[in-house]
């Protein structure tokens, strides 16, 4: 296994920056918190913590230089700071391992609720925003009801015609924004927005403060067989290292090692 490089941040006190003495200024603030050996995985993980800067550009440039102090030629990046930036730096399955974890927490919520996936109305906003593709494949496989509530209604029919040929699921497709939100059981938001008392919402930008009225979850963590004092294991880090094994298969990746969902959250505080 190629050695695991954590990258976190404090998103809670963000900036947006690009310059020579930021450039100066970041390279200070770049630290080195953690090296680790799982015995069970032969594999190192590195953990350093990047400053909450999130301009594009300054981003890049940071988590270049934190893969130089992991010291390692190759690594298997696991990034948990702001999850709209590092979503761009997923590999595919790692992507696919973050929608799995979404509609996962979703069907255990609902069934908290005497509902299921395949009879409840799922709605998913912005659904033609790139974090939300994996998402969109992984819901259809388990739901028959869902919506997609976008702005670009162009982009959103022609999604939704992929999701028909491929899965068989027809969507709703709407811009009315109270229609679909009235309809939900459930929301899936790449977006902030305001939402109505009680809706059941998983927000994708974990940047989003704790919403009032709604029930939100932003996180999810799993249990692993391994390493059991570093146990629970966030979505990043087991992607990381489940990406690596050449599973395919989500169930049966997880199923072989014994891994199961621990906690549902908003950040740090467990919902579930």
């Amino acid at each position: 296994m190629k050695p695991i490089l954590c990258v976190n941040s404090n998103i809670n006190n963000p900036y947006n920056e690009y310059g020579f003495l930021s450039k100066i200024k970041d390279k200070h603030k770049i630290k080195l918190i953690s090296n680790e050996y799982i015995k069970e995985l032969d594999v190192k993980v590195t953990s350093i913590r990047m400053p909450p800067n999130f301009n594009r550009k300054a981003y890049l440039e940071n988590l270049t230089y934190a893969k130089k102090i992991c010291r390692s030629k190759e690594v298997q990046l696991s990034l948990k700071t702001l999850r709209p930036l590092d979503y761009n730096y997923f590999n595919k399955f790692q992507k696919r391992f973050l929608a799995f974890s979404v509609i996962k927490s979703i069907q255990l919520m609902l069934r908290m609720r005497n509902k299921s996936l395949k009879n409840s109305c799922i709605v998913v906003y912005d659904a033609v925003e790139m974090i939300n593709y994996n998402i969109i494949e992984e819901l259809a496989k388990q739901s028959k009801y869902i919506v997609f509530l976008a702005n670009d209604l162009v982009k959103a029919r022609k999604l939704a015609d992929y999701i028909i040929a491929n899965f068989g699921v027809s969507p709703i497709v709407t811009d009315n924004r109270l229609y679909a939100l009235k309809i939900a059981d459930f929301v899936i938001s790449s977006k902030d927005y305001e939402f109505s008392y009680e809706k059941l919402v998983w927000l994708l930008d974990n940047s989003i403060s704790n919403p009032e009225n709604i029930i939100a979850v932003n996180d999810v963590s799993y249990n692993v067989p391994w390493n059991a004092n570093k146990s629970p294991f966030s979505v990043e880090l087991l992607g990381s290292i489940l990406c690596q094994m050449q599973e395919v298969d989500i169930e049966k990746a997880l199923k072989y090692n014994g891994i199961c969902l621990k906690e549902i959250k908003f950040n740090n505080n467990v919902i579930y």
